[in-house]
């Protein structure tokens, strides 16, 4: 067995909470407990309460660890003694990285060559090995599985595979074992849909009016196109954006099965209002964020009176940013 089966995926939004609830009691020991944070004076300026999920916080500085440790902790031991490999432009690359060291097992991880450096740094660090692509003309996932089928490996998927949707969802899942707030909104960053499916589980369940909202670069807005459309739609994109961690072309199989039996609707916004989110962050939350998990904080900015007098949760999901990337975009900003 080579890869982490993905199985046809039946609507069973009770027995996904389960598992939500399972996954995060067996890897909390793991994960770094991120609380949440807000602003008084953003607060008062929307008459409302904007809570925030740092998960820039965690540790390997994203949420993806959470899907990684989900995913290889279900892993049998004759699979962990083989080793797994992972595709990924950054974080789910230090995710199952770090994931493969708590349970003792080989990682390789495909990444494109021209992903960040402080990426590639600490996914190396972590002891993964390596293997860069083209992104232009090379497919990451055909070069994983070939890999994988070659050498017996576990494919650990970054967003379209219950196992790792389950571990996504240990974020929202977490905010709700800290506050008693019903939210009236959520606002999550999305490239394959993950975060944003693992989310809507938790936060769905317990209130089933809570509107989740996906969050994407305007250029990149393959979710909000597939909700208008009632169907998947693929991006013809070949370069690199600003989110680098938001560069999927189309929403996963999986997780927009998820997402529409949700409701989840689309939002995307500008790369300078991103820029504006990193620096909001930055001054009135001392937070670092990465472009990619600045984008739920900038479609809230940009799209204040649509959230405003509500109680709205919003993740920011990572700040693996370079300097000089974190330099030019608030230097983009008037502050």
């Amino acid at each position: 067995m080579y890869f982490l089966k993905r199985r046809p995926v039946k609507l069973e939004p009770n027995l996904w909470f389960e598992e939500v609830a399972k996954t995060y009691h067996n890897i909390s020991p793991h994960i770094r407990h991120t609380k949440l944070v807000s602003c008084a004076e953003f607060n008062n300026e929307l008459k409302g309460e904007y809570l925030f999920k740092p998960e820039c916080l965690q540790i390997t500085g994203s949420f993806k660890i959470r899907g990684a440790l989900s995913a290889i902790s279900r892993l049998t031991q004759k699979e962990l003694q083989s080793g797994v490999i992972a595709y990924s432009s950054g974080n789910h690359a230090q995710g199952v990285a770090y994931a493969a060291k708590v349970f003792n097992t080989p990682a390789t991880v495909v990444m494109p060559q021209d992903a960040p450096t402080k990426k590639i740094t600490n996914t190396r660090e972590l002891g993964a090995e390596i293997i860069f692509y083209d992104r232009k003309t090379e497919s990451r996932e055909g070069i994983a599985q070939a890999i994988a089928k070659e050498n017996n490996l576990t494919i650990i998927y970054p967003y379209d595979a219950l196992a790792t949707i389950y571990g996504q969802g240990t974020a929202a899942y977490e905010v709700l074992q800290d506050v008693d707030t019903k939210f009236n909104n959520a606002i999550i960053c999305a490239g394959g849909g993950g975060l944003t499916a693992g989310s809507a589980i938790s936060l769905k369940h317990m209130n089933p009016k809570c509107n989740i909202f996906t969050a994407e670069p305007e250029d990149w807005n393959d979710h909000q196109q597939s909700f208008d459309q009632k169907q998947r739609v693929e991006l013809n994109i070949n370069h690199a954006g600003l989110c680098d961690g938001l560069l999927a072309s189309t929403p996963g199989e999986i997780t927009f099965k998820i997402n529409q039996h949700f409701g989840v609707q689309g939002l995307s916004t500008s790369d300078q209002m991103i820029c504006e989110a990193m620096s909001f962050a930055y001054d009135r939350l001392n937070l670092k964020l990465e472009p990619s998990g600045a984008v739920a904080l900038a479609c809230l900015l940009d799209n204040k009176e649509k959230f405003k007098g509500s109680r709205t949760l919003v993740m920011l999901s990572g700040g693996n940013v370079d300097e000089e990337t974190f330099a030019n975009c608030l230097a983009k900003v008037t502050r």
